[in-house]
């Protein structure tokens, strides 16, 4: 056989191999992410945001009042200070604030965030059931380029807010909140960019013989408790520095599992 033949069974022989090499290669990419995919824990990531991502964020949060009157008067500018999914109308903010609750309902607690207090500006969310993406989205955290469809991505929103309903709402509304009470709180909220061409915030939406209803700005709490007193333990303070010890062991035992993958 000539040396030239040699070399190109050769050459041939090493192509072969690069190519089926190549292809083994991504089978193997494609099935550990089809893996991945099938073991993707959405209560696991929502416990992982809630315990070791979110409240390191919490302090770029927007004042309340600084918030809703941008919203009131300049659009453009409030939705500036929020986050955006692709080409939406509606915009995400974190917010913290302090004020005095007016009334309670089925829905929440109308809080007035003026000084001094007048009509409520804000409803806390404080239901048994939170829907929506607010806090996901507020965030900024979780990235939907990186989830494979959108199913596990809202999947994320509904774990999380269940960890709102039992961690926050629960514990607030065992203080058995009231009109007159002085709370103070952070949380998420979505606007969409039409949200106050009609009516303005804390403006009176509809007056019957039932009572008056406000156009009030829906936030979901990620923390929330009456402001502080000497005989009051429950302030955020004092509940900061009780969470801190089950954080830690939080995100200990999270470290221990094989952790998550953003699919």
């Amino acid at each position: 056989m000539k040396r030239k033949h040699i070399i190109a069974i050769i050459f041939l022989g090493l192509l072969g191999f690069l190519l089926y090499s190549s292809f083994e290669f991504r089978n193997l990419e494609q099935k550990r992410a089809e893996d991945q995919a099938k073991t993707f824990k959405p209560a696991d990531y929502a416990r992982n945001f809630w315990d070791n991502r979110l409240f390191g964020i919490l302090d770029t949060s927007v004042n309340a009042q600084e918030l809703i009157e941008l919203l009131n008067t300049n659009m453009g500018s409030a939705i500036k200070k929020g986050k955006t999914l692709g080409d939406s109308r509606v915009h995400s903010y974190l917010l913290r604030g302090e004020g005095k609750i007016v009334s309670t309902n089925r829905d929440g607690v109308e809080v007035s965030i003026k000084n001094p207090p007048s009509n409520p500006d804000i409803l806390l969310c404080t239901k048994s059931y939170i829907s929506g993406n607010a806090v996901r989205d507020a965030s900024g955290l979780v990235d939907v380029s990186k989830f494979s469809n959108t199913m596990k991505f809202n999947r994320i929103s509904s774990e999380i807010n269940k960890i709102v309903v039992q961690e926050v709402i629960k514990p607030f509304l065992d203080n058995e909140p009231s009109a007159g009470m002085t709370i103070k709180f952070t949380g998420a909220t979505e606007v969409s960019e039409d949200a106050t061409e009609e009516l303005r915030f804390g403006d009176v939406k509809e007056e019957n013989e039932n009572g008056i209803k406000f156009h009030l700005l829906k936030v979901i709490p990620i923390e929330l408790a009456p402001l502080e007193t000497p005989q009051n333990g429950n302030s955020l303070q004092s509940r900061r520095l009780l969470r801190e010890p089950a954080l830690k062991q939080r995100r200990e035992n999270f470290s221990l599992k094989h952790g998550y993958v953003e699919r």
